[in-house]
């Protein structure tokens, strides 16, 4: 019962996700959509894991090419929705060639298997799949059919290194347009992405090791096969979760980016535009406004939004959203100095700086000063 749970649940957990996102509206968020795609395909992945585990080793040889695909096509899938999360708006074809390794070798596993005898068949998954053992006097059926699949694994691993290192440039490069543009990031930066992405890396490392040395290594255990259930569940909970919590992605980011109306552009060199951008923060205290955007900012400054966030970069080295939110957390130690004694809420300083919530008040803060706002108060009274 419990081993048949451990088994199970990496498979449960993937469907459920996979149901909920593919139930969700495609148009509003087309990353979300997908993303029950990724789940559905990993199911795959824990469905034919379930049939190995359960050794009937009779069924695995029909799931065995499903596996194959499934495993070489989660990582192309996972990068292709950090893509609509970052960088593309709409569903891209082209991004169907990188599931090819994936198709071809999944139908040259399943082409090789009906060159196999239904004897070559059970040699080659109890032998070598799950024991890892086998015999220089194997047939050629059952040595193309071990090609391959080193082969894949081979493969494996290139999408493990490449996707890795192309999914966190798409990331950092995402958050920082955003931090370009918004002065409030709550919910719209993914970092989230980035780590999972590392997790999801450090846990297929495991995965590697477990089909080199044979996953009857893991069947014997019940130790050994709870460990990699229980982190794979767990990291794919929170996959489907923070990916069904993220409703701000790029299509957002477009959208906002292009609703700003039209001015008319003062002729300003970098000094004027510079002067009278401080002159909007220190006198008129434009960041007081929780949504700030940039592009309200260079409405007010009659200039566009590139030259205002190129000065800001450039002269102030550093996003639009690290310079509203200086101006904000000066503005709350003055009032944290002059009303220590009167005991302002947290809540209330935050909305006079204009945070968007007190938690980012806090968050922010003790990111800028290292140290929290009740801790400061505290010195200072």
């Amino acid at each position: 019962m419990i081993r048949d749970l451990i088994i199970y649940t990496p498979m449960y957990v993937t469907f459920f996700w996979a149901l909920v996102l593919l139930l969700s509206k495609k148009e509003n968020n087309p990353a979300k959509f997908f993303l029950g795609i990724f789940m559905s395909v990993a199911f795959l992945v824990y469905i034919s894991h379930t049939v190995f585990f359960q050794q009937n080793l009779h069924a695995y040889q029909f799931f065995d090419p499903i596996y194959v695909f499934s495993s070489l096509a989660v990582y192309p899938l996972y990068y292709w929705y950090i893509k609509l999360l970052t960088i593309e708006t709409s569903y891209k074809p082209t991004n169907l060639l990188y599931l090819l390794p994936a198709v071809v070798l999944a139908l040259a596993t399943l082409v090789a298997y009906q060159f196999m005898s239904d004897e070559e068949k059970l040699i080659y998954i109890r032998e070598f799949l799950l024991d890892r053992s086998g015999s220089l006097e194997d047939s050629t059926a059952i040595k193309i059919q071990k090609l391959i699949f080193y082969f894949s694994r081979i493969v494996f691993v290139v999408q493990v290194v490449l996707f890795l290192i192309f999914g966190r440039k798409l990331v950092l490069r995402y958050n920082k347009r955003v931090a370009n543009f918004y002065s409030n990031l709550d919910s719209k930066t993914i970092f989230w992405v980035k780590y999972l992405l590392y997790s999801y890396v450090a846990t297929s490392i495991m995965s590697i090791v477990a089909n080199l040395i044979g996953r009857n290594y893991f069947a014997e255990s019940l130790i050994l096969l709870l460990i990699p259930s229980i982190i794979f569940s767990t990291l794919l909970f929170f996959i489907g979760l923070l990916g069904y919590m993220q409703n701000h992605t790029v299509v957002d980011l477009v959208k906002d980016e292009n609703l700003q109306p039209a001015v008319d552009q003062k002729k300003l060199n970098s000094s004027q535009l510079q002067n009278k951008l401080l002159e909007l923060f220190e006198k008129e205290k434009a960041y007081r406004k929780p949504e700030l955007k940039i592009t309200e900012v260079s409405q007010l400054l009659g200039t566009n939004r590139s030259y205002v966030s190129a000065l800001i970069n450039t002269e102030f080295s550093c996003s639009f959203n690290e310079f509203v939110n200086k101006y904000r957390i000066a503005e709350a130690k003055i009032l944290i100095k002059e009303n220590s004694n009167e005991n302002y809420s947290l809540n209330y300083i935050a909305e006079s700086a204009g945070f968007g919530s007190v938690g980012t008040f806090i968050r922010v803060f003790k990111e800028m000063e290292g140290t929290t706002p009740g801790k400061y108060r505290e010195a200072k009274t």
